[in-house]
Order: structure tokens, then C-alpha cells, then sequence
């Protein structure tokens, strides 16, 4: 396979011949008309073109020496010169010159899919994956990164974090009854667009399924009825309170589009916390702003994160975590800036340590939904209860048996399906959309203390303190977790719990790889499509029939997370994948009828203290939005075709929470 370094010099090479060759044509024409000028009768159309133009009666041969064209050649030249040097200096920038890039898989098929194969990322611990910049992303992406962390920075200087508002009494005022612990449900947002409106209406549905299994619902559900939810809705034993994590740049406080979704989060009853990364991803300097490093007109916050350091500033400088020698001392920080989904601001997640208001703290992605209350799960996290007979626990190789004697620190799914070689001791990262944890600010620190160490391993890629990397999202959330509940945390503190990933964070994965290689699973009818399953777990063991999340029906799981399933806004009708199997069905199922629920709920005028549709008009658009033609048993008339551009929004309410 051809290196990429290679073909870019080619490249260069031909690029550079071509230019010198276009340069001497150019300057030979340039010439060649100046030795014979055209005449303006000619250029006009008048006269004939066959004859010299006649001046004073005499011939007149406009003769130069080619002394301009030589110049604007020598020019041309110099140019390129110092086009090809600026090419140079930003291509060794990055010092990338040992890696290589995996070509895009090819997949055969029967039949043809739905949607054309997805380029599938590459996380071979021996090669650069796709989330680390090719040879193409030069010295001006470096700049362009440093930029974007020192206007995240800027922020700061003028603005403080949003303190958490006072918890709701413990007790009934009327009664004096206690009243259960109030859970903090936590999301994040980084960036609003476009194409970031269907995903509000996951915040609005996630929110109604948190507030429809928690303590004080009252049950809408009607005997009968088909259309509403069939799981859950009966409401719970913890009370709740939802918040979102907001990056300045989808700060509600933009005036422009990019404040947009943080405000209508506002009017779902979200709470906008603002918070920066522990650490930046960059020095803070004066490069992009004069008064970065003063200290007057700047908040105290600021002063205090500026002093706190930055990604790698405190890395080893000897032994097996050091940085090697040639590699650039930016190269980590770029490659955190790109990874995953949304880069560095992945780790914002972190913050929902910082809860410490609360007793326990879940962490939710936009595209999740509560199916039936997790009860069990916070009684044995908090110390109440045995969760020995009650919580369903994973069946990995890496999964150890918890400690149920006292509370548990942190509970999640592990995410086997970005597991590169699948094998007993493979590195597996924590699946990103699901995280539940007893705040600390002490586990907080130890997070910011592992970002300034820096102590991720790339070439080969073997990730955090050399354990932990080599899959989806190593750099930031997915692999920060495993490397500090695995590596950093104390043996004596160390009592978190790895959930069955089909009832907690219910995705129906498959748990053998296919022959269908992304989105990694197989279809229910493979004939059909042309794939097959392989013998292959992907946790490394040989029978890993137990953990078939593709055959686990909706009414077993807890929480259900879209992504193997497709998001419920791309009104999908069966892509390849496990999207047309009956959990998936089930499950985009039920996220359909909780919308179509909480809208009624909005319309009754029982909502009170919450959003509501109370004028006429906002009440007709409601309905009209339920009136789409594709697949309306599964899909209630949200859809009207295949597609996102098919998907009926939510109608925004009238009045906010």
C-alpha cells in the first residue's frame, strides 16, 4: 500500500512540473506576441491580420527584447519557491512521517444496501487511526486548534461557571414526610446547527421518559390505548432534576443561531451550566489576544484556570509515558482536538463529578431514552440495598464482581463493538452515552491531574499509561474512564460496576463481528442482505451468545441508547444494519408513542409549571405534524419519508418550564 508521505511528495513533484511547464508556456507566448503585436483593426475585426500595420507609411515591427517575459518568469518562479518551502515547513509540523492510514474496507454484497458502506475508522494500535490528522492537515490546522481552545479560553476571562441552584426541600412542606433523593440527569452540548434540531427533540423526549420514571408522575397511560408507551410511566422512587453542560460556543448568551438550542433547552426546564475543560487544550497565551495573561479586567475563575496549566504540561520526561523525541510536542493535543465526535469538548462530560449537590448524577446522550426507572441500581449505589439478586451485571472477560457490602462509585456499559483485534486482554473503552457516578471532587481533580500528565501513549497507539487506546474515542471520554477507574484510582476506592450493556445503555449490537462491517452488526436476515455473522465474539471469548443485544426485546431493557438502531429523526424503514430487526422496531416504537405522549401531556393543561400548547394555532400545527405516511403504526405520523428530511418536528410550546 502506498504511503501517504510518498504519494504526497509525487504529488508535489508533478504539481511542480506542471507549474515550471505552464510558466515557460505562458512566458513564450508573452513573447511570441510581442514579436508580432496584433493590430487594432485586427482586434477589432477590421482589416486584414495577413499584413503588418502600416505607421506614418512605414512598417512598423514592434520588436522587445524579451526582458519582461524572463522577469515575470524569474517571478513566477520565486513564488513557487516559496510556496513549495511553506509546504515543506508545515508538512514536517506535524512529524507524521511513521504512520500509514488503513485503506477503506470493502464490502460485498448480495443485494445492495440500503445507504452505500460507511468509510470505516481505523483503530489499529500499529497505524494512525482516523481520528488522528492525515499528512494532508497541515501546520495551519495546529493553529487553527490552538485558536479555537484560546477563544474558549477568552470565555472565561469575562464569564465564571453557573453555580448549581439549591436542591428542592428534603421534606413535604404540608406533611413533613422525607421526600427520596433528587437525581441529577445530566447532557452536553458543544455546538448548535442545523442539524442539530432533531436532536433537541431527543432532549424533550429524554427529558418526559426521566420525568415519567421518576417520584410524583402521575400515570397518563389509558386502558387500551396502543398508541402510548408500553414500558414504564408509572413513575419512580427518586425525584429528578435535569441539566445541561454547555460549551461557550453554544452558549444561550450568543445572541446568534449557535444560542438557539441551549435557549430551547432553557424552555424545556434544562438548566444551563457553563463549564470549561479542567485544563485547556493549549497554553494560555497572548497570541490571539494581548490581555490573555493579564490579570486586570479578568475573572477570578480565569485567573485560577489559567494557572492550572494544560494538556501534557506535566508529562513525564523520562520512562515508558514520556513523550518521545520525534514526536511533535502538539501532535496529542491535536489529535484530542479530533477525536471522536466532538473532539476535546468530549470531556466536558466530566463534569458531571462535579454534582456534588447530589448523591448520584447520570450521564445521558441526546439520543438516549429511560425506558423503566433504574431503582434498583441507585438503591445499590447509595448503600441501601443488596444489589446482588437485582442488577444485572456483564458477562465480560474484564467485568469484576463489585462490591455490594458498600456503595459503588460509578456504574457502566463497556463498548465492545470498537474493540479493533477482539481478545481476553484486548483494551475496551467505556461506551460514551451512559455513566452513572456518585459525585467527587476529588475524583474530579485526579481527572484534571491525568489530562496535565498527558501520558497517552500514540506511536505505537496504546493509549493512556499505555493500557488504554487503540479504539473509538481512546482520546477523550471512552478511554479516560477505563484508564482512571483501571489505573488511577485508589485499589480501596476502586468499586464501580460494569452493567449488561442489553439492559442498561440498550443499543442491540451484536456481539460477534460480521461480515458487514459498519455499523458493526448483522442483520436478523442475512440472506436478505448478503452478510453473515462470524464466529468471532467481539470480547474475546468463545460463546458470547449471553450477551446477544440484538435478540434482547425492549421489555427487558432499562435504557435504551439509538445508535445501531438509527436515530428516531432518520425515519429509517430497514438500512443494513440491526435496524430492521423487532428490538430496534420495539424500541423506535416506544420513543415515537413517549413523544406522542409528552405532546398530550403539553396539551391537557396539566402540565402545570411546564412547557405547554396553549394557543389554537400552535394546537392545529400539532396535529399536522402527525399526519406523515410512512410506516404510522411504528412511527405515529412523525414521519412522512424515508430520511431525515422526512422527520416531523416537535412544535415548539408556548410557554416555557
Amino acid at each position: 500500500m502506498p504511503r501517504l508521505d510518498r504519494i504526497h511528495h509525487m504529488d508535489m513533484f508533478g504539481l511542480m512540473k506542471s507549474f515550471l511547464g505552464a510558466a515557460q508556456l505562458f512566458s513564450y507566448t508573452m513573447h511570441q506576441r510581442r514579436k508580432n503585436p496584433i493590430s487594432p483593426a485586427v482586434a477589432s475585426g477590421r482589416g486584414d491580420d495577413s499584413h503588418p500595420q502600416l505607421q506614418n507609411g512605414r512598417t512598423s515591427h514592434h520588436t522587445r527584447r524579451p526582458t519582461s517575459s524572463s522577469s515575470f518568469t524569474l517571478i513566477l518562479l520565486l513564488l513557487f519557491s516559496v510556496f513549495l518551502f511553506l509546504e515543506f515547513i508545515a508538512y514536517r509540523v506535524l512529524n507524521d512521517t511513521n504512520s500509514s492510514v488503513d485503506q477503506t474496507d470493502h464490502v460485498h454484497q448480495s443485494t445492495p444496501a440500503a445507504s452505500p458502506p460507511t468509510k470505516r475508522p481505523t483503530t489499529s494500535t500499529l497505524s494512525r487511526s482516523s481520528f488522528e490528522p492525515t499528512n494532508k492537515d497541515k501546520g495551519w490546522r495546529v493553529k487553527a486548534a490552538r485558536r479555537a481552545s484560546h477563544e474558549n479560553s477568552y470565555f472565561w476571562r469575562t464569564h465564571e461557571p453557573d453555580e448549581v441552584p439549591p436542591l428542592p426541600p428534603s421534606t413535604d412542606p404540608s406533611t413533613g414526610e422525607e421526600l427520596p433523593p433528587v437525581v441529577a440527569y445530566v447532557t452536553t452540548l458543544t455546538k448548535c446547527a442545523p442539524k442539530h434540531k432533531g436532536p433537541l427533540d431527543g432532549a424533550a423526549v429524554l427529558m418526559h421518559s426521566i420525568r415519567r420514571n421518576s417520584y410524583g408522575w402521575t400515570p397518563m397511560q389509558q386502558n387500551g390505548d396502543e398508541k402510548w408507551p408500553k414500558y414504564g410511566g408509572q413513575g419512580g422512587r427518586y425525584r429528578y432534576r435535569a441539566y445541561v453542560i454547555v460549551d461557550p460556543e453554544a452558549s444561550p448568551l450568543n445572541p446568534s443561531r449557535s444560542g438557539e438550542c441551549a435557549r430551547a433547552l432553557q424552555k424545556l426546564g434544562y438548566i444551563v451550566l457553563h463549564r470549561a475543560p479542567l485544563v485547556p487544550l493549549f497554553e494560555i497565551t497572548d497570541e490571539f489576544h494581548p490581555d490573555m495573561t493579564k490579570t486586570e479586567g479578568a475573572s477570578e475563575f480565569f485567573i485560577e484556570y489559567r494557572n492550572k496549566g494544560y494538556v501534557g504540561q506535566q508529562r513525564p520526561i523520562e520512562g515508558p509515558l514520556s513523550r518521545p523525541p520525534t514526536e511533535n510536542p502538539d501532535k496529542l493535543k491535536l489529535m484530542m482536538n479530533n477525536d471522536g465526535c466532538c473532539g476535546y469538548t468530549e470531556t466536558l462530560k466530566l463534569h458531571v463529578y462535579g454534582l456534588i449537590e447530589h448523591e448520584l448524577a447520570v450521564h445521558l446522550d441526546f439520543d438516549s431514552l429511560i425506558l423503566r426507572p433504574m431503582d434498583d441500581l441507585f438503591d445499590a449505589m447509595l448503600g441501601k440495598s443488596d444489589g446482588h439478586n437485582n442488577i444485572p451485571i456483564a458477562k465480560g472477560p474484564k467485568t469484576k464482581t463489585p462490591d455490594f457490602t458498600k456503595p459503588i462509585d460509578a456504574a457502566f456499559t463497556r463498548d465492545y463493538n470498537s474493540v479493533n483485534k477482539p481478545s481476553l486482554d484486548a483494551p475496551v473503552g467505556y461506551q460514551g452515552g451512559f455513566l452513572v457516578v456518585r459525585p467527587s471532587l476529588e475524583v474530579l481533580e485526579r481527572y484534571r491531574t491525568v489530562l496535565k500528565e498527558g501520558a497517552f501513549l500514540l506511536n505505537p497507539r496504546k493509549g493512556w499509561g499505555g493500557k488504554h487506546g487503540g479504539y473509538y474515542g481512546d482520546l477523550t471520554f471512552q478511554g479516560l474512564l477505563p484508564y482512571y477507574y483501571e489505573e488511577v484510582s485508589p485499589s480501596e476506592e476502586h468499586n464501580a460496576i460494569e452493567l449488561d450493556r442489553c439492559i442498561y445503555n440498550q443499543m442491540a449490537d451484536n456481539p460477534r463481528k460480521s461480515t458487514y462491517k459498519f455499523p458493526r452488526a448483522t442483520p436478523l436476515d442475512p440472506e436478505k442482505m448478503g452478510f453473515k455473522d462470524t464466529d468471532v465474539c467481539r470480547d474475546g471469548r468463545k460463546d458470547c451468545s449471553d450477551t446477544d443485544c440484538q435478540r434482547v426485546l425492549p421489555s427487558e431493557s432499562l435504557t435504551t441508547h439509538f445508535t445501531f438502531c438509527k436515530k428516531p429523526w432518520d425515519c429509517s424503514d430497514g438500512l443494513p444494519g440491526t435496524v430492521a430487526d423487532e428490538t430496534c422496531k420495539g424500541l423506535l416504537s416506544e420513543w415515537f408513542a413517549v413523544r406522542k405522549e409528552l405532546e398530550d401531556w403539553w396539551l391537557s393543561g396539566h402540565a402545570e409549571g411546564q412547557p405547554s400548547y396553549s394557543l389554537d394555532a400552535t394546537i392545529v400545527k400539532v396535529h399536522q405534524q402527525r399526519e406523515g405516511e410512512l410506516e404510522k403504526d411504528r412511527y405515529l405520523g412523525y414521519c412522512n419519508e424515508v430520511g431525515s428530511g422526512g422527520y416531523r418536528r416537535m412544535v415548539e410550546p408556548d410557554t416555557s418550564a
